[in-house]
């Protein structure tokens, strides 16, 4: 991974913005469809993967926060679009579980809030699956295999201060308030509600820029409990919710032995608070509280014999953009900025994410311009930021 810095100026044909599970598999996707293409990639912070890494615990290697993977059509060809970046099979085993909530002192097939009002319903529901997928690899394994192939070619501890637009397209990017980078297409992964900041606000449309500013977004506050014990051997997801809180989404993965006999079992569970909460922090320990309020509830014993506990806060990582622009994937009058957010998506999650990559890229590489770029005979030489 190099981490080359100068200040020269360095043109390319596409700048990828975050080195995350987005920005990986755009960078796989576009040099196995366009090895010619001259192609660089800033990430923000000092390591790959973004919320797609691996956490250690004392169950071993897990995927950084809840994930889910619905046992649906678009699931399938998200996985069969990351299969193809791996060159490798993602087997699917169906988990048929229909969702629980905990009511009345007794569980409770989930169907919804009735007559609760629920901001987060919509996203908390998209967790709430009665079939979902096991598979024999997930993004943090995927995350590995595609940091590998991205050889020298992700710079780190690369910030974009600023993009600066002309005539209805992305002109420069300034990295770290000093470097200037030119890209005849940019794909942006990291989160949107940061474009109005980055563009300035005399060179976004107002209707743009508030839609981003005020859209409803929801910042994920997780929790990772290792149990000293089985807790449960069910496999459904867990929708729970106490009176006057926010629900919580969550499951428990089957126990694990450790190397000294140990049975340990994994669960974890999130929830959501409004984006502007998140510097908040009595706010993000409140609803640590409550999720542990309502496992309590549903499993008295459960937080007795805690091995570990991880928490961990993603902010703007839930919510809605779907149709608020014409095309799903740009905003208006900024032609060659491209958006993988899964809020951009009508899938959701990490499925939403990677459905939007496999779009961007296939509409990116029918470009006029890009398709000069692939035609031609000797591989361009890859840039460094």
């Amino acid at each position: 991974m190099a981490q080359t810095k100068s200040a020269k100026v360095t043109e390319v044909d596409v700048l990828i913005i975050g080195a995350g599970l987005a920005g990986l598999s755009a960078l796989q996707a576009l040099r196995t469809r366009a090895p010619h293409l001259r192609i660089a990639m800033v990430e923000a912070a000092d390591f790959l993967g973004g919320t797609s890494r691996s956490a250690q615990t004392a169950v071993g290697e897990i995927d950084y926060g809840l994930k889910i993977f619905p046992d649906q059509p678009s699931t399938h060809a998200t996985l069969d679009f990351m299969e193809s970046l791996l060159q490798q099979r993602i087997e699917r085993e169906r988990i048929e579980a229909a969702p629980v909530t905990y009511d009345d002192g007794k569980f409770k097939p989930y169907v919804g809030f009735g007559d609760a009002s629920v901001e987060t319903a919509t996203e908390i529901e998209a967790y709430a699956q009665t079939a979902r997928l096991h598979l024999s690899s997930t993004p943090r394994e995927w995350i590995q295999k595609l940091i590998q192939n991205s050889g020298e070619l992700v710079q780190t501890q690369n910030v974009v201060t600023r993009l600066h637009t002309e005539d209805g397209c992305v002109t420069e990017v300034t990295l770290n308030g000093a470097k200037t980078l030119r890209a005849e297409h940019i794909i942006y992964t990291a989160a949107p509600a940061a474009l109005p900041v980055l563009i300035g606000e005399g060179n976004l449309a107002s209707r743009t820029r508030q839609k981003l500013i005020k859209g409803e977004f929801w910042t994920s506050v997780n929790l990772d409990l290792v149990h000293a014990e089985p807790i449960t051997d069910s496999l459904a997801m867990h929708v729970l919710k106490g009176a006057n809180e926010e629900p919580c989404v969550g499951f428990f993965a089957p126990p694990r032995t450790t190397e000294d006999g140990r049975k340990l079992q994994l669960s974890q569970w999130m929830t959501l608070i409004h984006r502007d909460q998140v510097d908040e922090e009595e706010l993000v320990a409140g609803a640590l509280k409550q999720i542990k309020r309502q496992i309590k509830r549903a499993y008295e014993s459960a937080l007795e014999n805690i091995v570990q506990e991880r928490i961990l806060v993603l902010p703007g990582s839930h919510g809605n953009l779907v149709g608020a622009f014409d095309e799903a994937s740009r905003l208006p009058k900024l032609a060659n900025l491209w958006i993988t957010s899964a809020l951009f998506a009508p899938e959701k999650n990490t499925v939403g994410c990677l459905a939007q990559v496999a779009r961007v890229t296939d509409s990116l590489l029918a470009s006029s311009s890009l398709a000069e770029a692939t035609g031609t005979e000797t591989p361009a030489e890859t840039e460094t930021v």
